[in-house]
């Protein structure tokens, strides 16, 4: 059943055998996977099926300079969570990403790539990207074909693959099965306002729940799971100090520590000189259908050997904002951005999600010139992206001249000082608001670097191309770029050991018999790759792990 929970009576008190807290990737597949398992399952959701700015508000925080973007943007409170808007872009976590290195403070995770690959494989089907491959040869018509014709390199990976979901509403998806469960019970404008502890603090006692309405109710279960995503399940943990000053899960001061995001950004231009054809520039369908791109690695054990951080990137087009690039086409996106801020995923151009202008004459006269290529694209980009159920992930050109951008995405390391805390501003239910600090660390940039040295060295002496940028202009580039906030991570790592972390290998907080983590917020280390995949993967376990403690 799906309720609305402006309709409970304040002083309610609602009992099950499970609450989640939060309808986003991680509730909604704990839910999902607990609908046929005979249990009394309660899910809330803040907000409703569409979003509303009052809800909407809930997220607004301090973002500490030189932080990420601020804290409403990239996320969403409404049935679905940020799926409802996320790009669909699907990657496992390396099995390099899981182990303590030791050139990585901080790092290790309780669970290996191996533990948790038979999770990854479930998740596919809720996350509809198809088989779980993720090598071009195994996954594509044409992955025998290489990404870049002639490149050899002991370093460097190229047969490598993103997938991409539809992208997948959880919410939208499941919503069917939730309504026509009698077990399950879905309630929306229902915000979860704190947990309450019994005496000793090692029990979760309930939920404090309550619309913008304030007609408090509260809900009582045997077990109960925070899924609201990184930020709000750890201000949830921080406010909840009925038996805890510091707040749940918080005996080494570890809740809100650790914070981490993704370094993103364009590289530089490569200009290439293939041997025997083009360079793979477009994206390309999988045996199933499934949208993939290929993918340039620095292969795992590189990485030991260079201590190196995870790196990834792809061929895209020419830098947006430079007119330079004379593309209709990339003018119009760029003209009409600020239309798209909050609709264009971050992963895909930071610049469109950003609202600050240049050269606005010269790609003015870009649309003038490329009039015609510009209106067919409109028209394949309606019936590819628009009308299309599997939706072409983002636009993709290819380069006359064999010119590309190359855009990253890169491993940040653990940092305690990278933290999130209460400030002194509440919200509209009385809670208090968040305040980010967040900075990157030179060594994350600097490996950044040191994988551009590789690839463009390697390009070199494979003679399939050259680079328009030496190591000094890169370190700029990405010390300007950052962070872009649009995935948080981190804040409640998980551990073995209670002095190291806040959650266990089951995602259960250390300290309390009842209490479970299913979001991003557990991960003790980052990698590369967006973290949907990976959130869905382990709340799939959490789901099993549930079950077997009836």
């Amino acid at each position: 059943m799906i309720l609305d929970a402006r309709n409970i009576p304040a002083g309610t008190q609602l009992d099950c055998d499970v609450a989640i807290v939060g309808a986003g990737a991680g509730g909604v597949t704990v839910a999902r996977e607990l609908v046929d398992s005979g249990l009394d399952v309660i899910l809330l959701e803040s907000g409703g099926y569409r979003e509303e700015t009052d809800t909407q508000d809930l997220y607004r925080g301090e973002v500490v300079y030189p932080g990420p973007s601020p804290l409403h943007r990239h996320r969403r409170r409404r049935f679905g969570g940020t799926t409802t808007v996320w790009g669909g872009r699907c990657a496992p976590f390396e099995a390099v990403d899981f182990e303590s290195r030791s050139y990585v403070p901080y790092s290790g995770w309780p669970v290996s790539r191996d533990d948790i690959d038979p999770y990854y494989a479930r998740a596919h089907e809720h996350c509809e990207c198809g088989r779980y491959t993720y090598k071009a040869k195994e996954a594509l018509p044409q992955g025998h074909a290489p990404l870049i014709p002639g490149f050899e390199s002991p370093d460097v990976e190229q047969d490598r693959i993103w997938r991409f979901s539809l992208p997948t509403n959880f919410g939208k998806r499941c919503a069917p099965a939730f309504q026509a469960s009698v077990r399950m019970r879905v309630y929306l404008h229902a915000n979860c306002l704190g947990l309450l502890t019994n005496r000793d603090g090692g029990h979760i006692a309930g939920l404090r729940v309550a619309s913008l309405q304030r007609n408090e109710f509260q809900v009582r279960a045997k077990y109960y799971v925070l899924a609201a995503g990184c930020l709000e399940t750890t201000r949830l943990l921080l406010v909840s100090r009925d038996v805890w000053s510091n707040g749940i899960g918080n005996h080494h001061d570890l809740v809100g520590r650790f914070y981490c995001g993704h370094l993103t950004g364009d590289l530089c231009t490569a200009t290439f000189t293939p041997k025997g054809g083009d360079v793979i520039w477009d994206y390309e369908r999988s045996y199933e259908g499934v949208y993939c791109r290929r993918t340039l690695n620095i292969r795992q054990d590189t990485q030991r050997r260079e201590q190196l951080l995870n790196f990834r990137c792809t061929l895209s087009h020419p830098p947006i904002p430079d007119a330079s690039h004379g593309n209709g086409i990339l003018s119009a996106a760029y003209l009409t951005k600020r239309f798209l801020v909050d609709k264009i995923p971050p992963e895909y151009s930071k610049v469109l999600a950003e609202t600050s202008y240049r050269d606005v004459r010269a790609h003015v006269k870009n649309v003038l010139l490329d009039a015609p290529n510009l209106a067919r694209f409109t028209v394949g980009w309606i019936r590819r992206r628009i009308l299309a159920r599997r939706k072409l992930p983002s636009v993709a050109f290819r380069s006359p001249n064999q010119r590309y951008c190359l855009h990253f995405d890169a491993e940040q390391s653990p940092n305690p000082d990278n933290r999130v805390t209460l400030n002194s501003e509440k919200d509209a239910l009385g809670l208090p608001r968040l305040r980010v600090e967040w900075r990157s660390q030179e060594h994350d940039i600097e490996s950044v670097v040191r994988c551009f040295g590789i690839l463009k060295r390697d390009f070199e002496k494979s003679g399939v191309g050259t680079m328009d940028a030496t190591e000094e202009t890169v370190r700029e580039r990405v010390r300007e770029q950052a962070c872009v906030g649009a995935h948080q991570l981190g804040a409640t790592r998980m551990a073995g050991d209670p002095s190291r972390g806040v959650v266990d290998s089951n995602c259960q907080v250390h300290g309390t018999d009842n209490l479970f983590i299913a979001t991003s917020s557990a991960f003790p280390t980052v990698g590369y790759a967006n973290p949907v995949l990976t959130i869905t993967a382990f709340a799939i376990r959490l789901a099993d792990h549930l079950k077997k403690l009836q």
